[in-house]
């Protein structure tokens, strides 16, 4: 039988987070679990958290923060409880973090390793069955390569809980479940902010109202270019002839921008008149995040051009135009076929006089006396002759 792994993040990353895991249902056996951490309890369901910790229990941290240099160590602990009544087997492991398209916070799936922060982390132990209504404290040490590049390392330690279920296909599934804490590590230097904006759409939506306005959607891609994480604002107008300027609805800001990522923002803009042509102004302005140092850095623009032609006015004008074409068409077709009824409805012309047949006249009959005229006379110029010669008469 096929088997499938589906990483599900479950909830967000933070210092104290836990997770309620409904029992997988594999045709009414109840069982369920990871191939080497053992068997997950058969209760309906199974709920666990992670947060940070001191060596004797969970404390108040949101999340594992650090500033180390090259070649640092740091020694830390974490707190993983099981709040169900039964034994849990948890893969604890540690991995690195990333922006989804949205610009979402999340981590590796853990059949994917790491190559960042996620590789300077050491645990003790991978898997860890923890007893019912218990909370095991678990140390780990985070050594900072030589060559580690200045600026932010982001990743997390995360608690893993794997559940066996069928698919519709009746395709054997493990469903990883995970909560985690988030890892963030800045190394000292020279820190720089920057963004880009790329891969810009301008898409216009005319109305089906001819006379009516329609709608633009505008996306784009705002990367992060430098070396440490940001939050930033997002604004989109759009200017033309006949329209004036448009603002986008309020953005959603930049929650955390990692070094190297990219998030993918898209809105809408109603109230668009078809000018033709317009452009979208794209601005961002990145912040430093949180409480961290803020590297100075400089809003970004982007212009696009905007083709915003009318359709829908056009189809009208060819519709009217067809239909002014049929009309004269039409009437001009009917004229002809009224100036011919009009002319059967006259009274009918007297018909012509024959012409009288000419009859040669009969021998003896005297007939109309006709008198054919007179030819005029030749004249003819003298011809010349020779000296002494007499002229010719004709």
């Amino acid at each position: 039988m096929r088997t499938l792994l589906a990483g599900l993040a479950a909830v967000a990353m933070a210092g104290s987070t836990f997770l309620t895991v409904p029992a997988a249902a594999d045709g009414g056996t109840g069982t369920a679990g990871s191939g080497a951490a053992g068997s997950a309890p058969s209760a309906a369901n199974a709920t666990f958290g992670i947060q940070p910790a001191t060596a004797k229990g969970p404390d108040n941290r949101d999340s594992f923060t650090y500033s180390a240099t090259p070649g640092a160590e740091e020694v830390d602990y974490v707190a993983i409880t099981n709040y169900t009544g039964a034994p849990l087997a948890l893969h604890i492991y540690a991995t690195d973090a990333y922006n989804t398209q949205d610009g979402g916070f999340s981590v590796l799936p853990s059949t994917v390793k790491p190559r960042d922060i996620g590789l300077w982390i050491t645990l003790p132990k991978q898997f860890l069955t923890i007893p019912a209504k218990t909370t095991e404290i678990m140390p780990f040490s985070l050594k900072v390569p030589p060559n580690a590049s200045v600026g932010d390392h982001a990743g997390g330690i995360m608690a893993a809980l794997t559940t066996m279920a069928y698919d519709a296909k009746g395709n054997q599934v493990a469903i990883e479940s995970r909560v985690g804490s988030r890892i963030a590590l800045r190394v000292p230097g020279p820190l720089r902010g920057a963004v880009t904006i790329t891969a810009v759409s301008v898409d216009f939506h005319d109305s089906l109202n001819p006379f009516a306005a329609g709608y633009t959607t505008v996306g784009y891609t705002v990367n992060n270019t430098g070396n440490v994480r940001l939050t930033g604002t997002q604004s989109v107008t759009i200017s033309s002839l006949f329209g004036g300027s448009k603002q986008s609805p309020r953005i959603a800001g930049i929650k955390e921008l990692l070094p190297g990522d990219s998030m993918r923002v898209t809105t809408r803009i109603d109230g668009v008149l078809p000018s033709l042509t317009g452009t979208v102004h794209i601005t961002v302005g990145p912040a430093a995040y949180g409480t961290d140092l803020d590297p100075k850095i400089s809003s970004v623009s982007q212009t696009s051009t905007m083709i915003a032609m009318p359709w829908s006015f056009f189809v009208l004008l060819v519709l009217l135009g067809a239909g002014a074409y049929l009309l004269w068409r039409r009437r001009r077709q009917s004229g002809k076929g009224g100036g011919n009824g009009d002319a059967k409805k006259m009274p009918p012309s007297k018909p012509p006089v024959p012409a009288a047949r000419k009859t040669a006249p009969k021998p003896g009959a005297a007939g109309p006396r006709t008198t054919a005229p007179r030819p005029k006379p030749k004249v003819t110029a003298p011809v010349p002759s020779k000296a002494g010669a007499k002229p010719v008469r004709p």
